[in-house]
């Protein structure tokens, strides 16, 4: 026997037997239901401007194709190889903005590997510590909320301090100042515990303003001027 039939004999004993159809369904269903999880989790803890609902439902699907994946290389090293050259090519070119989006798409990915893999109790282990953590990181996330006002005002420093001084009872900062001619747009960072309208409504009423925008700002919202 020589070298080259020993190496194809212990790589054939490496690979298991081909999936069967019972245990692929049970691993498709463990992965939907563990998809259903990052799905829910998601909903619940969103950070950004508009829940994206398509996203969201991808985290399901992908769970279940990630699964579906392993179980098919783990039982065929040729198809594994293949695969490998495969996704090696692939480039996808979908901007994801929310850093916690890439997270959440990580997970997914993650859970799928384990699930496919036969590895039930890491996946819902993983979700557990995920979930907790979560729960923790928004429970420490401060009681103040941050806003963004936009004050758009005829250019006069006598309505600039009028505005500021509207602003004297709220945490506020300068974002920026932009002047066109003969009007001005204001930017201001407000840090508020609740959320009060009579913050533009009061300075709506001021002489000279034109516009007022109030908008929660979540750490991933671009203001263009």
């Amino acid at each position: 026997m020589t070298f080259q039939d020993l190496f194809k004999k212990s790589v054939l004993e490496l690979v298991p037997a081909q999936a069967e159809p019972v245990q692929l369904i049970m691993t498709m269903l463990v992965a939907f239901l563990m998809g259903m999880g990052i799905f829910t989790v998601y909903r619940k803890f969103f950070f950004g401007v508009v829940y994206d609902h398509a996203l969201n439902l991808s985290l399901v699907v992908m769970t279940i194709l990630v699964a579906v994946i392993i179980v098919t290389i783990s039982t065929n090293i040729t198809l594994s190889l293949g695969m490998v050259g495969a996704l090696s090519i692939v480039r996808y070119r979908t901007a994801v903005k929310n850093p916690l989006d890439l997270m959440y798409l990580f997970w997914a990915i993650t859970s799928g590997i384990a699930i496919g893999a036969q590895y039930y109790y890491i996946a819902l282990i993983a979700w557990i510590v995920v979930t907790v953590t979560m729960i923790f990181l928004k429970g420490i996330k401060g009681r103040e909320n941050t806003y963004v006002l936009i004050v758009t005002y005829q250019t006069s420093l006598e309505v600039e301090e009028n505005i500021r001084r509207q602003l004297g009872e709220y945490h506020s900062k300068l974002s920026s100042k932009v002047v066109k001619g003969d009007v001005t747009e204001l930017t201001m960072e407000l840090h508020l515990k609740t959320p009060n309208l009579n913050v533009t409504h009061g300075i709506q009423t001021l002489e000279g303003v034109r516009d007022v925008t109030l908008v929660e700002y979540r750490g991933n919202l671009d203001i263009g001027v």
